[in-house]
């Protein structure tokens, strides 16, 4: 994408996430030139080696700046670039990544740096004040379930959509393809992919709800891929009620595992002429258990100072 500074300079940036052996990743800020390579040099999830990358901190979480001086070398004859090669192989590609930052703000998501933190039962309030305007909250809970079946029949997991890029930009269009992988947006058949549709049910200490996570919400609360999950699907449509079987199981092993923090986007929606509130996962990560017992810790203390004003 091309950027402009406060100096009124045009600049060209692309973002990239890196991932090692310690199933932790980070976008990295590439400039000019090195901005400007062709996209088949970062296709494939090749090994790159950086050098003199700029560490930003922010809210909690990192995100790195290639400087001016620094360079990229893909597919780097070290050991380490082997011993990274190596994992990606034999699982690191399908391992779940604990995101040191995420596209849209240095730290993480722009969106929750400004969202509501809150409980389900907080949204749940909410929901009565929603407008047609979108508005952002915060909160920890666990997966409980995930729905699977609807009136008894299958619930379909994924579906597939445009991979082709969109006009003006390198981004994938992703609107839903037919079954011959016509996209209607795009007016002609191109490459699809599968994402992820889920209905998932979270809950915490207060209360519990039906949320909608798409796909890469999905992926990270699932611990699985949109391929894997698909895999399963098709499997089960072969194999009948036993297939069902092994897909559901392979799901319950998400359940309860850990917490998340999710990002909820919530508005009133229009369905069929009714008007009801809409809320969405736009983003999901695991709970970083150092952050939550400093969050916790500062709830405490406000209950504490609370009780010591009535007792005065």
């Amino acid at each position: 994408m091309t950027v402009k500074t406060k100096q009124e300079v045009m600049l060209t940036k692309r973002e990239i996430t890196v991932a090692d052996d310690t199933a932790t990743s980070m976008t990295v800020t590439l400039w000019g030139e090195r901005a400007q390579q062709e996209d088949k040099n970062f296709e494939g999830n090749p090994v790159v080696a950086l050098k003199s990358v700029a560490i930003k901190e922010w809210n909690g979480g990192r995100s790195g700046s290639l400087l001016q001086n620094g360079s990229i070398v893909f597919n780097p004859p070290l050991t380490e670039a082997n011993r990274v090669q190596e994992w990606w192989l034999q699982g690191g590609s399908s391992q779940q990544l604990v995101q040191l930052s995420i596209q849209g703000g240095v730290g993480g998501d722009s969106r929750a740096q400004n969202a509501k933190h809150t409980t389900l039962a907080g949204m749940r309030l909410a929901s009565d004040q929603l407008t047609s305007q979108p508005e952002t909250f915060t909160a920890v809970t666990r997966l409980a379930l995930i729905q699977t079946r609807k009136q008894g029949e299958p619930q379909p997991l994924h579906y597939n959509a445009c991979q082709e890029p969109k006009e003006g930009n390198s981004l994938p269009c992703n609107k839903r393809v037919d079954e011959t992988g016509f996209c209607a947006a795009c007016n002609r058949v191109g490459k699809s992919g599968p994402r992820l549709n889920l209905r998932c049910r979270f809950v915490d200490a207060e209360d519990q709800s039906w949320l909608t996570c798409f796909n890469e919400a999905a992926t990270k609360v699932l611990g699985m891929s949109a391929e894997e999950v698909t895999k399963l699907e098709e499997a089960a449509a072969v194999k009948g009620e036993a297939g069902r079987e092994e897909l559901d199981a392979a799901i319950r092993k998400s359940y309860f595992s850990k917490p998340f923090r999710l990002t909820v986007r919530g508005r009133m929606e229009t369905y069929n002429g009714e008007t009801r509130p809409d809320f969405k996962v736009v983003d999901a990560r695991p709970v970083n258990y150092g952050d939550r017992g400093r969050d916790m810790l500062k709830e405490i203390h406000g209950f504490l100072g609370q009780l010591a004003m009535v007792g005065a």
